[in-house]
């Protein structure tokens, strides 16, 4: 507990203290018997409570006690498609691969008119919204004609994603009137095997004078890796059969992220998503650029059976965060059950680490952490109440029951401006 101070006097709404057995802040140790206490829709301070309510209480404020939950920030979810938020596919018996699934992927999006996206995004957020989830990342992709929008959640931040491995240059795939006006939008390239890396590196110089975050996938499958070191295989037949192949390209012999080192590419407001096929070399790479990975395990299993090394990531420091991908290769956006299957997938990795990615980790790869994944002083509300029972002796046992109750959507919005 730090920094407390009492609340501004002009405009102040009645200060409340959300009292409960367990605050995981997210910025420190777990507080047994700790407290929140917000005004104005913001935090003012965490920590034990006999502390907050000596230095806060008075007749104006009021104590709220959440018996047997743990206060808990809001998920952040670091990359999603809510475009395809209207799939329901059933999940496959056996991973199909990436090309297979992907051909599945071009007969659902043909059926994406204006009002279908605008549905689809609509019911994403709430599907999110009732799994606990603050601030998604939504990545949407051209023509953005009445569909970019950013609402429906109290945090939303839009990523503007550019295909097109054909093209050479920013303007033919991207108006940047169309979101000069639109507060969180910014923009992605989809990867190095679907856009030109001319239009990679113009969309993050775009990216990098106005002072946003860039998203990219990165090595999410075998097929890409090859081709970005060999420019050969099914990518390249891929975008021969539609038209998109340029003649003049030639690789560099390197791995996707060297390519993207070389490229300039690489620095601390990069995003790089999935991050599957990464060997050791490639991970120090990462390190030193300071550059933030978001993972998105389910749909890596769903779609090729396979586990991203997030251990790996972790040990070296490296700020990483976690996605739901779209309902095209999950079975929902529940972020917590993204944790959860980190922690059945990698037991060794500390249950506290991995709640933290599904929380601060999105929100410091936003750039949106002195707002959102904690529960520090400065931090918007809502936050979460889960329910957990019991009693813990240490913080990995908690981190651990938090994020399997909240995966079955156990929990509470506290702070919402319409009931505490």
């Amino acid at each position: 507990m730090s920094g407390l101070k009492p609340p501004e006097k002009d405009g102040l709404e009645a200060v409340h203290i959300h009292r409960a057995p367990w605050i995981f802040s997210g910025i420190g140790p777990a507080v047994a018997d700790g407290a929140v206490v917000v005004a104005n829709g913001r935090i003012l301070a965490s920590g034990p409570f006999r502390h907050l309510k000596t230095f806060y209480g008075g007749a104006s404020v009021r104590v709220w006690d959440h018996e047997g939950a743990a206060l808990v920030p809001g998920a952040v979810n670091a990359h999603t498609h809510l475009d395809f938020s209207l799939l329901c596919p059933p999940k496959p018996l056996k991973p199909p691969g990436f090309f297979r699934w992907v051909s599945g992927m071009f007969e659902a999006k043909k059926q994406l008119t204006p009002s279908r996206r605008r549905e689809a995004q609509d019911v994403g957020r709430a599907h999110a919204w009732q799994a606990g989830t603050l601030c998604l990342a939504n990545v949407i992709n051209p023509p953005l004609d009445r569909v970019l929008k950013v609402s429906g959640l109290p945090h939303e931040y839009q990523f503007v994603e550019l295909l097109g491995f054909h093209c050479r240059h920013l303007q033919e795939v991207f108006s940047g009137e169309e979101v000069a006006h639109t507060a969180f939008v910014s923009l992605a390239a989809h990867s190095l095997y679907a856009t030109s890396w001319n239009l990679v590196v113009q969309a993050k110089a775009w990216c990098r004078s106005r002072g946003l975050p860039f998203s990219i996938h990165v090595a999410e499958h075998l097929p890409e890796v090859h081709f970005v070191r060999h420019g050969t295989g099914a990518c390249r037949l891929l975008l021969e059969s539609l038209g998109r192949w340029d003649a003049t390209w030639r690789p560099l012999g390197a791995s996707s992220v060297r390519t993207l080192q070389v490229l300039g590419v690489l620095d601390s407001r990069t995003l790089m998503v999935h991050m599957v096929h990464v060997n050791d070399e490639d991970w120090d790479r990462v390190a030193r650029s300071g550059a933030a990975v978001c993972f998105c395990p389910r749909s890596n299993l769903w779609i090729q059976g396979r586990m991203p090394n997030i251990e790996a990531a972790l040990k070296r420091g490296i700020p990483c965060g976690l996605g739901t991908d779209s309902r095209a290769s999950n079975e929902d956006l529940n972020l917590f059950r993204e944790a959860a299957t980190v922690l059945e997938a990698e037991p060794s990795i500390d249950p506290a680490a991995v709640l933290r990615m599904a929380t601060l980790g999105g929100a410091r790869a936003l750039g949106l952490a002195s707002s959102i994944g904690h529960l520090g002083p400065g931090a918007s509300t809502p936050f979460l109440a889960v329910s957990i029972g019991g009693s813990f002796s240490v913080e990995s046992d908690l981190a651990e029951a938090i994020i399997h109750q909240a995966a079955q959507e156990r929990l509470a919005w506290v702070g919402t401006g319409t009931a505490d």
